[in-house]
C-alpha cells in the first residue's frame, strides 16, 4: 500500500485466485477495478481502490501482522471517533475490549493464518471517550509476490442500527408477554378483590355510622378502592391495543399516575403539584399520556438519588404567531402545558443534545435501556405536541410538554351520580366464582331486585331458555369455563333480542369492541364491581340507554 498525493493505492500481489477475490470485493461495493496484465518479469500493476476506500459506508482497516494500524478509511474513523493521526501506529487490540481480544487470539487469528480469511464474526470497538460500538467484521491476509503474508485487510460494518431494532423488538415482545401475564393475574385478583369490596359495601349497609366498627369498615373500604384503582392503572400500562385518540382530561391522568408513583418513589423525594382549574380536554390516548408521565417522573427520580423535589405543573397557554417561531412543530392556538421538574444532577450541553436519541443513556448497566425519553418524544410527535428542556449541570431539569387542546371542546368533568339506583326487576346473574356470585346476589337484593344467581353459564342458558320472559336483565362474567359471557349473550339475544345484557370482566382486552357490538351487549363493566357503578349501569341498561356511545369501562 502507498499514498500518491491525495490518492491511496492498494497493491494486491498474488496469483489469479487472489486477484479474483480482490475484484469481487470491489464489485460488491459497486466500484470497478483496474487491472493490467504485464509480462512475466514486469511488476504487477495495482488494483486501485481509492474511491472505494474513501466512500465506503463500511470501515476499512489495514494492519500489519502484529495488529499495528497502518491505515483506516473515513467510515472507520467516524465509527470510533478518532482522527487518522491518533489511529495510525495504534494496535487494533488497544481498541478492542478484552473478551473480544480473547476470541480473536484463540479462534479468529488461527483461522486467518490457516485459510487466509477469517469469515464474518461480531466484535466491539472502543470509541474515543470509552463507549463501545458493535460491529461485524471480516479479515483477509494480503500476500507479497512471494506468497508471504505481510498485511491484514479488515472490513468493519457498524451494526448499531440493527442492534437497536433487535432491542426494540425484544422490548415489544417483553411488553406483550407482560400484558398477557397482567391480564391473567388481573382476572384472578379482581375476582378476589371484588368479593372483598362487595362484602365491605354490604357491611356498610348493615353497620350504622354510630357503631364503633364503622370507622374500621370505612378504612377497609378505602384501602380496597385504592387497590382497585392500582390494578386498573397497571392494566392500562400493560395493554397492547391499537392506540385510539379521544378527548381526555390531563388533570385526571396526572392524578392516576401520581397515585402509582407515590407507591414506587422513595420517601426522600417530595412530590409537588399545581394544576390549573381550567378544564380543557386534549385528543389523546390516555395510556400513552400515562407512559409519558411515568417515563419523565422515573427519570427525575433517578436524577435525585439522594432525594429532592419532583414538581408537576399543568397550565393552559396560548401560543401566537410570534411564539410558534420557537416551536417549529406547533401551530398557533391553545395548549395544555405540562411541566415535570426535578432538583437533581441536571445535564450538560452535550447530554442535553442527545437525550431524545434512542438508546442514549447516562445510567449504569441494568438501570435502563435509554428508550424512555425517545418514547416521550415519539408520543408527543404523534399527538401534535412538542417538548422543550431546561437544564443546567448541578441545578436540576425541567421538561415542558405542549399538547394541543381539542378544537371546539371546552370540557367538563363527568358528573358523579349521587345515591344508589334501585329497582324491582328480575335479574339473572352469572359468574363462575361462588363467593362473587353470592356477594353480588346479596348486593342486588338489597337494592330491591329479584335475583337468580348461578355459577355455571350452561345452567344459566338452560334457565333462560326454559323461561325467557322470567328475566328482565342478564349480568354475566366474561371468562367462564363452559361458555364465555359473549357466547351466552348471543344465545340470550337469539331467544329474546330486547333483553339487555351487561358483561363484567377483569381485563378489557379480553374482548374486542367488535365482539361486544356483534353480541348486542349493552354495557361492559370492569371488575371489581362497585355497588354504585353496578346499580347505575343496571338502571341505564333497563332504560335502554346502553348505546354504543355510552358503552364504556366504568
Amino acid at each position: 500500500m502507498n499514498r500518491d498525493s491525495d490518492r491511496t493505492v492498494l497493491v494486491v500481489h498474488g496469483d489469479e485466485h487472489t486477484l479474483a477475490r480482490a475484484r469481487r470485493l470491489l464489485e460488491a461495493e459497486g466500484i470497478a477495478s483496474e487491472e493490467q496484465v504485464r509480462g512475466h518479469d514486469a511488476p504487477e500493476d495495482p488494483v486501485r481502490y481509492e474511491e472505494l476506500f474513501k466512500t465506503s459506508r463500511d470501515g476499512i482497516l489495514f494492519t500489519d501482522l502484529n495488529g499495528r494500524i497502518e491505515d483506516a478509511n473515513p467510515a472507520f474513523l467516524e465509527m470510533v471517533g478518532y482522527p487518522l493521526g491518533e489511529v495510525c501506529d495504534r494496535f487494533e487490540q488497544q481498541m478492542t475490549p478484552e473478551k473480544w481480544r480473547l476470541l480473536e487470539s484463540r479462534i479468529v487469528t488461527p483461522a486467518l493464518l490457516a485459510q487466509g480469511e477469517s469469515g464474518e464474526y461480531e466484535k466491539e470497538f472502543i470509541r474515543k471517550g470509552g463507549s463501545r460500538v458493535p460491529t461485524q467484521v471480516r479479515s483477509w491476509l494480503l500476500r507479497n509476490n512471494r506468497g508471504e503474508p505481510f498485511r491484514k485487510l479488515t472490513l468493519v460494518r457498524d451494526t448499531s442500527a440493527r442492534k437497536s431494532m433487535e432491542e426494540q423488538l425484544r422490548q415489544a415482545q417483553k411488553m406483550e408477554a407482560l400484558g398477557t401475564l397482567a391480564g391473567g393475574i388481573a382476572h384472578d385478583f379482581n375476582n378476589v378483590l371484588a368479593a372483598i369490596l362487595g362484602y365491605i359495601e354490604l357491611a356498610r349497609f348493615d353497620v350504622d355510622e354510630s357503631n364503633p366498627a364503622r370507622k374500621s369498615i370505612d378504612q377497609i373500604y378505602k384501602a380496597s378502592q385504592r387497590a382497585r384503582n392500582l390494578v386498573g392503572h397497571i392494566l392500562s400500562f400493560s395493554r397492547q391495543t391499537v392506540h385510539e385518540k379521544k378527548p381526555v382530561f390531563m388533570q385526571q391522568i396526572i392524578g392516576e399516575s401520581l397515585e402509582l408513583l407515590r407507591a414506587s418513589l422513595p420517601s426522600t423525594i417530595e412530590i409537588k403539584q399545581s394544576m390549573t382549574s381550567k378544564v380543557y380536554p386534549i385528543d389523546a390516548d390516555s395510556t400513552q399520556i400515562h407512559q409519558i408521565l411515568m417515563n419523565l417522573c422515573t427519570n427525575a427520580a433517578h436524577a435525585m438519588a439522594e432525594g429532592g423535589t419532583l414538581s408537576i405543573l399543568l397550565d393552559v397557554v396560548t401560543l401566537n404567531e410570534v411564539d410558534v417561531h420557537e416551536f417549529i412543530e406547533l401551530e398557533p392556538g391553545a395548549y395544555m402545558k405540562l411541566s415535570v421538574g426535578d432538583t437533581g444532577c441536571g445535564m450538560n450541553l452535550d447530554v442535553k443534545k442527545r437525550i431524545f436519541d434512542p438508546y442514549f443513556t447516562t445510567k449504569g448497566k441494568g438501570q435502563g435501556t435509554g428508550m424512555g425519553l425517545s418514547v416521550v418524544h415519539g408520543i408527543l410527535k404523534v399527538h401534535g405536541g412538542a417538548v422543550r428542556v431546561e437544564s443546567e449541570e448541578g441545578e436540576g431539569s425541567v421538561f415542558h410538554l405542549y399538547f394541543p387542546v381539542s378544537e371546539g371542546r371546552a370540557g367538563e368533568e363527568p358528573a358523579v351520580v349521587v345515591g344508589l339506583a334501585r329497582g324491582r326487576e328480575r335479574i339473572l346473574f352469572v359468574d363462575d366464582e361462588p363467593d362473587l356470585t353470592e356477594m353480588v346476589g346479596s348486593m342486588l337484593e338489597r337494592l330491591g331486585y329479584t335475583v337468580t344467581a348461578v355459577t355455571d353459564s350452561r345452567e344459566a342458558l338452560d334457565l333462560f331458555s326454559a323461561s325467557p320472559e322470567a328475566f328482565d336483565l342478564v349480568v354475566t362474567d366474561l371468562t367462564m369455563p363452559k361458555m364465555t359471557g359473549v357466547a351466552l349473550a348471543r344465545k340470550v339475544k337469539d331467544l329474546r333480542p330486547e333483553v339487555p345484557v351487561i358483561i363484567c370482566t377483569g381485563y378489557s382486552d379480553s374482548v374486542s369492541a367488535g365482539e361486544v357490538s356483534d353480541a348486542g351487549i349493552d354495557f361492559l363493566l370492569m371488575k371489581p364491581l362497585e355497588i354504585r357503578e353496578l346499580s347505575a349501569s343496571i338502571r341505564n341498561a333497563l332504560a335502554g340507554r346502553g348505546t354504543d356511545e355510552e358503552m364504556s369501562l366504568h
